[in-house]
């Protein structure tokens, strides 16, 4: 009969440890923030002017990544990879279908997109910069496909060699604006 009883106190413990655990998350849950609207995410960059000479770190770019593969999990991989080296964080999740992409791409909706050349730098040889119509998210896209394997070596800053646009965050313009008085002095 004993070991019956410790049998059933152990079962009811275990029973309200999970009912209390299970209330927790769900209030955790009830009362965390909305997620943003994908209009207003995608509003935190903006077209900024950057000059030849003028140093573009990646604390100034926000990147989005997108997973075109069948490799459950590749573009939280990648966003971390890239936030390690100094990038913003943008949106994660699965690219459109049809896609088409093997290995990788950087996508932009600007033509000579100094953002997207210094994203481009931390892949390895074989990537390209497509100018698409449409954006996925805020900052500069990277579609990655199931043969992705990994990064180049980081690289943090580019200096533009070309007057162009970039795709920065609100607030990094008075960084770049920086960088610029810099490179000059």
């Amino acid at each position: 009969m004993r070991g019956r009883h410790l049998t059933t106190g152990v079962t009811l413990l275990v029973l309200v440890a999970l009912l209390v655990a299970g209330g927790i998350y769900g209030l955790d849950s009830l009362l965390r923030p909305l997620p943003q609207d994908k209009s207003s995410a995608a509003s935190t960059c903006s077209a900024t002017d950057v000059k030849k000479g003028q140093r573009l770190h990646t604390r100034q770019v926000e990147v989005s990544v997108f997973n075109a593969g069948n490799r459950s999990g590749l573009a939280g991989e990648v966003m971390v990879a890239l936030h390690q080296r100094g990038f913003r964080q943008g949106d994660v999740g699965n690219a459109p279908a049809g896609s088409g992409v093997k290995r990788a791409q950087v996508w932009t909706t600007q033509r000579n997109d100094a953002a997207a050349r210094l994203v481009l730098r931390q892949f390895k040889k074989g990537i390209a910069i497509h100018v698409v119509k449409a954006d996925l998210g805020p900052g500069v896209d990277v579609v990655i496909g199931s043969d992705f394997r990994k990064l180049a070596k980081p690289t943090r800053v580019l200096v533009v060699q070309k007057a162009s646009a970039a795709c920065l965050r609100q607030g990094a313009r008075q960084v770049a604006r920086q960088g610029a008085q810099q490179g000059r002095g």
